[in-house]
């Protein structure tokens, strides 16, 4: 088991060293007993998610020989309005941009992604409805 040591600074205030060795922050509004010094645990949830199908997305192209100008994630959510406020549907778009880009190649890799390689978009599998698409734009 990898362990993650996750320290109350004060407040709803939380920091946490990575097993990687980076630092994290981790905090709440200030309606909410904290100070606004940093991002939200749930948008923690969709950085990591994003993250790892974007990385999965360049390593896959790469090894196809893709090329591109440019590529953005762009992460549409909806969560429950009640406790507990989970996400209950989470819409990723994959935009690229350049020039000639295959776009069957681009949708292979955003499907081995979500359908393979990405483990948080398995953790989110069963409890949260999880579509994509994939987009070249100007």
């Amino acid at each position: 088991m990898t362990e993650f040591l996750v320290k109350n600074l004060h407040g709803s205030h939380f920091y946490m060293k990575t097993p990687s060795g980076h630092d994290v922050h981790i905090d709440a509004g200030v309606d909410n007993n904290g100070y606004d010094s940093a991002p939200r645990p749930m948008e923690f949830l969709i950085a990591g998610l994003a993250g790892c199908t974007g990385m999965d997305v360049v390593s896959i192209l790469k090894k196809m020989r893709v090329d591109f100008e440019e590529f953005n994630l762009r992460v549409l959510t909806e969560r429950n309005e009640d406790h507990p406020k989970k996400y209950n549907k989470i819409h990723v778009i994959y935009e690229f941009k350049g020039d000639n880009l295959p776009i069957d190649k681009l949708e292979r890799a955003a499907k081995l992604s979500q359908e393979k390689y990405c483990g948080a978009i398995a953790s989110f599998r069963g409890s949260v409805d999880i579509t994509y698409e994939v987009k070249i734009v100007d």
